[in-house]
């Protein structure tokens, strides 16, 4: 499985489990074969109707025009406030 389609079943998944879970991106930095994507996750968790905001940086490497690893940070501490009833 390729990392983009990694990253795809995430977020499928992701879909599944909590209402209006969003990645928006703020900003977007071109460092050559890597860029860097700063953001907010955003939703609610189904299971606990509790809502969450976080920021994040997603970090992907690039070659010859393809995603070849995808990093992320994020605060998890916000999201499992979320998860907890």
């Amino acid at each position: 499985m390729s990392t983009l389609d990694s990253v795809k079943q995430v977020y499928l998944r992701l879909g599944t489990e909590w209402n209006g879970f969003a990645a928006m991106p703020d900003e977007f930095i071109d460092a050559g074969d890597t860029v860097v994507t700063l953001g907010k996750y955003s939703g609610s968790y189904k299971a606990t109707g509790k809502h969450f905001q976080a920021d994040f940086a997603h970090v992907w490497r690039v070659r010859d025009g393809k995603a070849y690893r995808f990093t992320q940070y994020v605060d998890t501490l916000l999201v499992h406030r979320a998860l907890q009833a």
